[in-house]
């Protein structure tokens, strides 16, 4: 038996195990974070104009996960061509100072994102964006950390994965779900507030920048429809 070769075998079935279980993981989280998930005084905050903002507790991660939910008045396409055209970020979104495209299949793309953060202080990564297909209801854009070759691995954080999830509520507001799991992975001492920047502080304030921008658009259109 030629054991180089069982080894190398294994490590592949490993491999293939681990990243289709964690795809079936953001999927099966994608589906239970739906508006069913919302206690009553959440709806009832989410139908006020506010954005509720919540930590998740799931077994088993290192990191965080906080999500920020509520309705953003424009319909999901709007919403969707916000969301991706992602070399315009660094002019909305705080802390992103540049969006490379490395590859685009699909509707699948993979990023270079780089993040200034404060002191001075930046990191980099790389992230593949998948979106389903969109339907007349529910969207949704997810994402996964990937290897990026030659970065060291103190200018990255350890794991990243989400999603944006828009649901349809009228035929012009729809309601929509930021969920952000990040693990920063080691930080130096002195330099804890920098898991914040990429959790809990960062979630709440992308979804705001986002929801300004998308109602700003969404507003234009709505005037130059009238205009015609």
């Amino acid at each position: 038996m030629n054991l180089g070769l069982v080894s190398k075998t294994a490590i592949n079935k490993i491999f293939w195990a681990v990243l289709i279980t964690a795809m079936l993981f953001i999927s099966a989280i994608v589906n239970v974070y739906a508006s069913d998930s919302l206690t009553e005084d959440e709806k009832k905050l989410i139908s006020q104009g506010e954005v509720v903002v919540r930590e998740v507790s799931i077994d088993n991660q290192q990191g965080k996960t906080f999500e920020a939910i509520g309705l953003i008045n424009a319909p999901g396409e709007t919403i969707l061509k916000v969301l991706t055209a992602y070399e315009k970020y660094p002019e909305f979104m705080s802390n992103i100072s540049r969006v490379d495209i490395v590859k685009k299949s699909g509707t699948d793309v993979v990023l270079n994102y780089t993040l200034s953060l404060p002191l001075g202080k930046m990191k980099k990564y790389r992230l593949k964006i998948s979106m389903t297909e969109p339907n007349n209801q529910i969207s949704v854009l997810k994402w996964q950390l990937q290897k990026w070759p030659g970065l060291d691995p103190r200018e990255t954080i350890k794991d990243t994965t989400g999603y944006w999830r828009i649901e349809k509520k009228t035929e012009k507001s729809s309601l929509v779900f930021y969920h952000v799991y990040t693990d920063p992975g080691p930080i130096p001492f002195g330099l804890e507030w920098i898991v914040d920047v990429l959790s809990k502080k960062s979630v709440p304030e992308a979804f705001l920048q986002t929801k300004a921008r998308t109602e700003k658009i969404a507003l234009n259109i709505g005037t130059n429809n009238k205009s015609e």
